[in-house]
C-alpha cells in the first residue's frame, strides 16, 4: 500500500517518545491534513523537551512528483532553504509494516549538506519518524529518533 493512503488509514495524530542528536529526550508529535483532491498530505512535527521547549518543529508537503516518485519538501528552522526528498528507498514487511526512505542527496555526496527522513509504520499501529543527516565534509549518521503512537480520539 502506498504510503500516503496508508497514513490517510490511520488516525490523523501521532505522539511518543524520541531521542535527538544531542542524546536530548523529546516528545515527538506528529499531525497529517489531506490536502484538496487526496493527493497530497501536509505533516506537522514537533519535537518537545522535558520542560515544553520546542526542540524542533517542520511542515511537510508530501506528495508525488510528476514521473509517479512519491516526495516529501520539509520546512524546517534549521535550514535556510527547502530541499525536495524523494523516496528512495521503499520497504513492505509481511506482517504489516511498511517503510520509505525519502532523501536530498546521496549519503555518499559528501561535499554538501545530505538528509534522509524515514517514516515506517508498524503493523501494531506505531510509527517510527526519523532523521539522519551530515553536513558538508562530515559523517552522514543516524540523529534523531521518534516511536510514536496514535492519539486517543483522533480521526
Amino acid at each position: 500500500m502506498p504510503l500516503l493512503a496508508a497514513l490517510q488509514s490511520l488516525p490523523n495524530q501521532f505522539c511518543g517518545e524520541g531521542i535527538n542528536h544531542e542524546d536530548q529526550t523529546f516528545t515527538g508529535c506528529l499531525h497529517w491534513q489531506a490536502l484538496p483532491g487526496q493527493r497530497a498530505l501536509l505533516l506537522h512535527y514537533s519535537a518537545s523537551g522535558i520542560h515544553g521547549e520546542i526542540l524542533h518543529r517542520e511542515t511537510t508537503l508530501l506528495g508525488y512528483l510528476p514521473d509517479g516518485t512519491m516526495c516529501l519538501w520539509p520546512v524546517m528552522e534549521e535550514l535556510p532553504f527547502i530541499l525536495p526528498h524523494p523516496a528512495v528507498r521503499l520497504a513492505e514487511g509481511g506482517h504489516g509494516t511498511l517503510e520509505v526512505v525519502f532523501a536530498s542527496a546521496p549519503r555518499s555526496l559528501s561535499e554538501q549538506f545530505r538528509q534522509e527522513i524515514t517514516i515506517r509504520l508498524e503493523a501494531n499501529g506505531q510509527m517510527l519518524y526519523t532523521h539522519a543527516w551530515g553536513l558538508p565534509n562530515c559523517n552522514f549518521e543516524d540523529r534523531s529518533r521518534c516511536t510514536m503512537s496514535p492519539v486517543a480520539g483522533t480521526a
